[in-house]
């Protein structure tokens, strides 16, 4: 079959390919002047200015959730900036009629070429130029950045690679909401992309609304009035444009009653009281810390006394310069007891977890604040848990871990201990603001409003009988037993760190496991120091009720050194009003000059035994340590490297393998939805009758014809679908003439398969007498098939990849020969197959 031009010579005919290519020379072919250009097609009209506006007001409403998850303004321009360009995305992929991969590939690069001068600047080029490291952060915290962020203590420092998360979502909610508002006119569709917007920056916000009646009631108010606006374009006017004023007025009193109802109503709704907890997506989720592979520091406390092998007694430990005199510094606040040690728990009573934050942090409470700088010499002190002053607001670190430390900085507001996975090998300098706390107090108070209701899950009946002794004269409540036991211990035991290797003294253990603790109170004078009696006074403390837990930490001297002997370990007792009152540990551990006596030791061995102290050189393991700990580390730090951890990389290696993943999975998908297409157009001529085998093959060459780009029309027959689809190509083979020129004329040659030759063949077997020929349907499929080859290779590459990537030819359904009703209209119930066959599917 062929078609050709009515005037004119008729030249020699040119394949489909090279008429598909736009004639021989491959000339551009000629554009319709009274077409609009592409300037003027981007020029936004009232409809898209009325569009922007409405877009760009619900967009930022939504993005006003995010405002209690972050701390500083740099999150709003990152936001800002990232909306104004989606904005603009989606008004260009509206107009232009962008695919969606196309919009797709412009977000994508939009994002990560702007990403690093808006959001992402720690690693620039002259603070412009983006390098490498720079797309990887962007490619991290757009796929795990959201996870992360959900895990630190919110608000988050609005600083470094963070940032990157706001800039992505004002990117995507502005591209999503006027792309979707521009392309379709379905008035359900255009509310879809703010109200996911907002949704999200709710559910991924805090417990504490970020502004109830801008985003509950203002949104709705303006959501309403722009869906009013839609609806009234896709009206016609009533008699010559009457009613006009009426719909406009009846959308305005709505939407004034919606704001009205909202106002008032809204306060008494559920979930906006105060006093009710806001269950949003971070209070669900469990930070990935666990506080327990970190040792206690309390069992190693004798490396600050004397003697010991570490000498640190009077070696300085740490610098604190800026510190109120007398204002201690805390190492870890321990918070509970497992029978074998005081440690810190993941989550405090109050349930407040350990949580990853960033260089400034919100202010729990007010009070008088101080600039710290602590520096730690080398040889001083080490470990995970970062000494800190009262509650921490701000926390940078310098030097060359700075980034390694603060990339893992963990702290729990609770109990104001921080924890950094990389730990403190010496060397490490960090600056810190602090509201200060209460000092620990040097005498016990008579009479303090304790809180009650305390209990611990080890059995500590062997403090009862030291207990009833200390304790039977003093009058008043929970708070003057404890206050009675705490200047008993002072004042009849002794103190110990465990002497010299040839001392008596030696039996002395360290440690405060229930078995060392049984044999400290059974004694007839306690022996110990700091450790022992802090363990004890707060289990006494939990014994009669009173929450208590045990702080490590230092009290600097006067030039800000803190020395081995400075360090001590103290008690707090929680009041009614929630505080902690800290009792320092002069309340309640005896003088250093008042130590055992060698008479003393042996009438206990008389009573219970002598003590055998461990072997030389074995010092008992950390309790949060199992035994093989030293071992398996040793193994560790043998072990080879795995040459397929990609996270051992060198960056530019991990950027090349991100490359040619990427390129892999970008090929497999192209094959994979060509083979998809392929499988479903043979599927459909294998099976259900052979009208509808019949059927279903033109309409797949429709759907492979419509992702070439052809525009096929709808709800005609298929002579008109064919007749479209071959009068584009004899457009695109016409070749422009020299002016003044008769128009040259083109024809499809007779030795190839057009698309009207397939449109006839299938009303033939559409409408033929019978049921027809099962095998016809196999031949219509082989000429279908190399109708749509030759129509492809008559197209460029790229048109090609995009036809490939097209997803819509695997959704194509029987089209409807009816206008298109109400969805609600449109759907069918199931149900059970008639006997004697399937119904015929319809042409």
């Amino acid at each position: 079959m062929s078609a050709s031009a009515p005037t004119g010579d008729r030249p020699a005919a040119p394949s489909l390919a090279t008429a598909l290519r736009g004639g021989a020379a491959r000339r551009r072919p000629r554009r319709d002047p009274d077409a609009p250009g592409t300037l003027a097609a981007v020029v936004p009209d009232r409809d898209a200015l009325v569009d922007l506006g409405f877009a760009a007001v619900l967009c930022s409403i939504a993005l006003v959730g995010m405002r209690t998850g972050f701390l500083g303004v740099e999150w709003v321009v990152a936001a800002w900036v990232g909306l104004l360009l989606g904005l603009l995305v989606g008004h260009l992929a509206g107009a232009l009629r962008w695919m969606a991969l196309t919009t797709f590939l412009v977000l994508t690069a939009t994002y990560f070429l702007l990403g690093g001068p808006v959001a992402v600047r720690d690693n620039l080029l002259g603070g412009v130029v983006p390098t490498p490291q720079t797309f990887v952060d962007l490619a991290t915290w757009a796929v795990t950045g959201w996870k992360k962020w959900l895990t630190l203590l919110p608000p988050v420092d609005a600083r470094g690679a963070v940032v990157a998360l706001p800039w992505l979502a004002g990117l995507l909610g502005g591209a999503l909401t006027l792309g979707v508002a521009r392309r379709w006119a379905s008035i359900p569709l255009t509310a879809l992309a703010p109200i996911a917007l907002l949704a999200a920056s709710i559910a991924l916000g805090t417990s504490q609304p970020a502004a109830l009646l801008v985003q509950g009631v203002g949104f709705a108010a303006v959501l309403v009035a722009w869906l009013v606006v839609r609806s009234h374009r896709t009206r016609p006017p009533v008699q010559n444009g009457a009613g006009r004023g009426v719909r406009l007025a009846t959308g305005a009193a709505l939407a004034v009653v919606a704001l009205l109802a909202g106002t008032f109503a809204g306060p008494a709704l559920p979930g906006t009281s105060a006093t009710e907890r806001r269950e949003v997506v971070r209070t669900r989720l469990v930070p990935p810390l666990d506080v327990s592979q970190f040792a206690s520091p309390l069992p190693g406390y004798r490396r600050y006394t004397e003697p010991n092998d570490a000498k640190l007694y009077d070696q300085v430990v740490l610098r604190v310069q800026g510190l109120p005199a007398g204002t201690p510094v805390r190492f870890a606040t321990l918070d509970h007891y497992d029978g074998l040690v005081w440690g810190a728990a993941d989550r405090s009573s109050d349930g407040v977890p350990f949580q990853q934050v960033g260089s400034r942090i919100a202010a729990a409470r007010e009070g008088e604040s101080a600039e710290v700088r602590v520096s730690v010499p080398d040889a001083g002190y080490v470990g995970n848990w970062l000494p800190t002053v009262g509650d921490p607001t701000r926390i940078e670190f310098s030097g060359p871990r700075a980034d390694e430390l603060a990339d893992a900085l963990w702290l729990n507001t609770e109990t104001d201990t921080a924890v950094v996975q990389a730990g403190l090998l010496g060397g490490e300098t960090y600056a810190m603001t602090a509201v200060l706390g209460p000092t620990p107090a040097r005498e016990l108070p008579k009479d303090l409003d304790v809180a009650s209701g305390a209990s611990t899950g080890v059995d500590t009946d062997f403090l009862d009988a030291r207990i009833d002794a200390w304790t039977s004269r003093a009058e008043g409540g929970p708070w003057s037993k404890l206050r009675a036991f705490a200047t008993a211990m002072r004042t009849e035991g002794t103190y110990t760190d465990g002497g010299t290797p040839n001392s008596f003294e030696k039996v002395y253990l360290p440690g405060h496991a229930v078995s060392r603790l049984t044999r400290f109170v059974g004694s007839s004078k306690l022996a110990g120091n700091d450790e022992q009696y802090a363990a004890t006074l707060a289990l006494v403390g939990q014994r009669l009720g009173i929450p208590t837990r045990v702080v490590m930490g230092a009290t600097p001297q006067a030039g800000g050194d803190v020395r081995g002997k400075d360090v001590h370990a103290w008690v707090e007792v929680r009041l009614d009003d929630g505080t902690w009152y800290p009792l320092g540990a002069q309340t309640f551990v005896p003088s250093r000059d008042k130590t055992p006596s060698e008479q003393q030791l042996k009438t206990e061995e008389q009573k219970v035994g002598a003590q055998v102290p461990p072997p030389a050189g074995v010092s008992p393991p950390s309790v949060l340590q199992g035994p093989d700990q030293a071992q398996n580390a040793t193994d560790l730090a043998k072990r080879k490297k795995n040459p397929f951890d990609v996270t051992a990389w060198p960056l530019w290696l991990q950027v090349l393998a991100g490359l040619v993943a990427l390129a892999a999975l970008v090929a497999l998908y192209l094959v994979g939805m060509r083979w998809l297409k392929r499988r479903r157009r043979r599927k459909h001529v294998a099976a259900g009758p052979v009208p509808g085998r019949a059927a279903w093959v033109w309409r797949d060459l429709v759907a492979e014809a419509r992702s070439l780009g052809v525009a096929v029309p709808r709800r005609v027959t298929r002579r008109e679908q064919a007749h479209a689809i071959d009068a584009a190509v004899l457009e695109a083979s016409l070749v422009p003439a020299d002016e003044g020129a008769p128009a040259p004329a083109a024809a499809l040659p007779d030795d190839v398969v057009t698309v009207s030759s397939v449109a006839g063949a299938v009303d033939a077997v559409v409408f033929g007498p019978g049921d027809g020929d099962p095998a016809s349907t196999d031949a219509l499929h082989e000429h279908a098939e190399a109708a749509l080859t030759t129509m492809r290779s008559g197209v460029g590459r790229w048109t090609r990849v995009r036809s490939d990537a097209d997803p819509r030819p695997l959704l194509v359904r029987r089209e409807r020969t009816a206008p298109a009703g109400p969805w609600w209209r449109r759907v069918r119930v199931p149900s059970l197959p008639r006997r004697g066959g399937s119904d015929p599917t319809p042409a």
